[in-house]
């Protein structure tokens, strides 16, 4: 049997998130939940740094020190993150200080619910780990609010990053 390229994506895919969960559930039974969330925070927050310094790199992109990039460059830093784990988004800037970035598919959430721990694993705080700490390095001016989230029952989650 010969995989697709496509196939083959696909199979990275779902084993990130495996292995991810994996991790988690090991980390839990050896530490308890909140020890292995702590630590999980953390890897996600150097995941994300490391993450968007690759791309920089891979891109030829490489910002002063106290540039302010664009918002373009943090829209490219999420689109690509989300594209690399299957999650599907879509994102629009507004007035160059404002981008509104929704997911309407996150194979994690679709994870946490088969495996029936929607309820235990904090979304929200994952997110502000990743997302948040990623675009604040790139730029401390610009904030993170989430509007939406599959965790509250939304059809989607939506966030809104804004330069002040």
């Amino acid at each position: 049997m010969e995989l697709t390229g496509e196939e083959l994506d696909e199979m990275r895919k779902e084993a990130l998130i495996a292995v991810d969960g994996l991790w988690f559930l090991e980390a839990e039974r050896r530490c308890g939940f909140e020890a292995a969330l702590e630590a999980d925070l953390e890897v996600w927050r150097r995941y994300a740094l490391i993450f968007l310094r690759r791309l920089l790199k891979r891109a030829g992109i490489s910002p002063a020190p106290g540039e302010r990039p664009g918002m373009e460059l943090v829209w490219l830093f999420l689109r690509t993150l989300c594209r690399v784990d299957g999650t599907e988004c879509s994102g629009e800037i507004r007035g160059g200080d404002e981008l509104i970035m929704e997911v309407r598919r996150c194979p994690w959430w679709e994870n946490l619910k088969r495996a029936g721990r929607e309820g235990l694993v904090p979304c929200e705080r994952v997110d502000d780990a990743i997302f948040a700490n990623a675009v604040r390095s790139l730029d401390p001016s610009i904030s993170m609010e989430i509007k939406r989230s599959f965790p509250r029952g939304d059809d989607r989650c939506s966030f809104r990053f804004l330069r002040r």
